[in-house]
């Protein structure tokens, strides 16, 4: 029984690690970088970054810092909604950026304004986005906190075991 537990430990840890380092990976990287993560939930710009991609977007804070060709994400403050488009024009009168997903046929219905702008994508990662999406889910996290609960469980079951063996 006790080698059973011993397997058991050392596969909890092996999974809690991983967990672990994916999320850091996802997560905590990245904004020590200055980036912000973003999942891509549409075909909209595929092939260059497809369907359930992590964005990472770094923040540019002026107009001027915007071009022709840059991948851009933005975010509406009121809907809290974001999208990644390319620029294909640039209104520089009234701020303003025409868009465009690679794989659509024609520009987005209106301009977009610049406030708008969160950033210019840095780099993708294809379908990370589908991962921190699964990682989100409230039944994935209950499942999580139960493998970290009996992983903590059977660690001190053994170390208690061994202390007692120890003693005797």
């Amino acid at each position: 029984m006790k080698k059973q537990k011993q397997k058991i430990s050392v596969f909890l840890t092996s999974l809690v690690i991983f967990i672990a380092v994916v999320a850091v990976g996802i997560v905590y990287v990245p904004s020590v970088m200055g980036l912000e993560a973003f999942t891509i939930e549409t075909g909209s710009m595929a092939p260059k970054i497809p369907e359930g991609s992590m964005v990472y977007v770094r923040k540019y804070h002026s107009f001027e810092d915007y071009k022709v060709n840059d991948i851009v994400t933005f975010t509406d403050n009121v809907t809290g909604k974001s999208f990644t488009h390319r620029i294909i024009s640039i209104n520089p009168v009234s701020e303003a950026f025409t868009t465009k997903g690679d794989a659509n046929t024609e520009p987005d219905l209106s301009p977009t304004q610049y406030i708008y702008a969160v950033g210019k994508v840095e780099f993708s990662i294809p379908y990370l986005g589908y991962a921190a999406a699964f990682l989100k889910n409230t039944v994935v996290k209950i499942a999580l906190a139960v493998i970290y609960i009996a992983w903590a469980a059977i660690e001190i079951e053994l170390y208690l075991t061994e202390r007692k063996k120890n003693y005797d």
